[in-house]
This record gives structure tokens, C-alpha cells and sequence, in this order.
């Protein structure tokens, strides 16, 4: 399992060289990891950018002031390390805690806990129907159904969001933040 850095990055705005407004992110490729070392950036970087949902550029709160968007990525502790010396106001290393409240509360926070496959569960409803007008037994169906509904179990209709919680996008991609 890999072992990795969270940090917290602040995306501002910059003006291209034809007067559009676009994001400024740091520029990795300035690190010295890739342009002393020419190691790739990219390969220190567990987890690519996770971006703040609940307030972008054109809004503002107490964590992001208009005109900055944030995001957050898990990389190497030499990543991370270099990032913060090169751009001590934009990057910052995150807790464990730091990065799943930002996680939870910011990344994810308008996703639904549990995924429905309605085409699904509809199926299973209408058959229930039908057998209940025919006078079949519902026994076997509605343990079909129950575990539909159950989202740990494997049976389609109901499911955990693998995406919503930070343990378990941590459990899926493999990888621990060192302490």
C-alpha cells in the first residue's frame, strides 16, 4: 500500500497571453524532483486533483476567498516537500483529519451517499407485482429485493458510493497518509 502526503492547493486566476482569464495552477514541472532530478512529477502523485465542489472561483467562504479555487492531492512526501518550499502561500500539507474534513465536506459533499439503480429496483417491483396478482409466493423475491436494498451487499439495486467518503477512496486506490 502506498504511503503518501495530502496537500491542499490554492488554483488562482491569471490572464493568458490573449487576455483570457484562466486557472493558475503551481507549475510541477518547476520542481526540483522533475527539472533538477528529471524524475516525472506525475509518478509522485497518488491521487490527482480533487477539487473543492462546494465553492469554486466565482464564489467565496471562510476557506476560499473569491477569486481561488482549491483542490487536493495525495503525493510523495519529496513532492510535497518541494511543493510547500516553492510555493509556501498555495501549498500546504494536510492531517489525515485535515484532508478527510476537506474530503467530505468540500469534494464529495453533493454526492449521495448510496447509488440506486432504479432501472433495476423498478424490475424487481413490477415482477414483485405481478407474482402478488398472480398469487405466487413473494418469499423469494423479496429476499431478492432486501438484498437490493442492502447497499454492503453485491446484489444490484442499491450501493455504497465508493467515491462519497474519504476511507473508503482510501481502501479503494490503496494508499495510507503518512502521520
Amino acid at each position: 500500500m502506498a504511503e503518501g502526503v495530502a496537500i491542499l492547493v490554492k488554483i488562482g486566476l491569471k490572464r493568458d497571453e490573449r487576455g483570457n482569464t484562466v486557472h493558475d495552477f503551481p507549475d510541477w514541472n518547476l520542481l526540483p524532483l522533475q527539472a533538477q532530478r528529471g524524475e516525472r512529477h506525475e509518478d509522485h502523485q497518488l491521487v490527482k486533483w480533487l477539487y473543492d465542489k462546494k465553492v469554486s472561483h466565482d464564489e467565496e467562504d471562510a476557506q476560499s476567498p473569491r477569486g481561488t479555487w482549491l483542490g487536493l492531492m495525495v503525493v510523495t512526501e519529496v513532492f510535497a516537500n518541494e511543493a510547500v518550499a516553492m510555493w509556501p502561500t498555495r501549498v500546504t500539507i494536510l492531517t489525515e483529519a485535515q484532508a478527510q474534513a476537506f474530503h467530505d465536506q468540500r469534494v464529495t459533499h453533493r454526492q449521495p451517499l448510496e447509488l440506486e439503480d432504479t432501472e433495476r429496483l423498478t424490475a424487481l417491483k413490477a415482477r414483485r407485482d405481478l407474482m402478488v396478482s398472480l398469487g405466487r409466493s413473494t418469499t423469494a423475491i423479496d429476499a431478492r429485493i432486501a438484498k437490493a436494498l442492502d447497499p454492503d451487499d453485491d446484489e444490484p439495486g442499491v450501493r455504497k458510493n465508493p467515491e462519497k467518503r474519504w476511507i473508503d477512496r482510501k481502501a479503494r486506490l490503496g494508499f495510507t497518509i503518512k502521520p
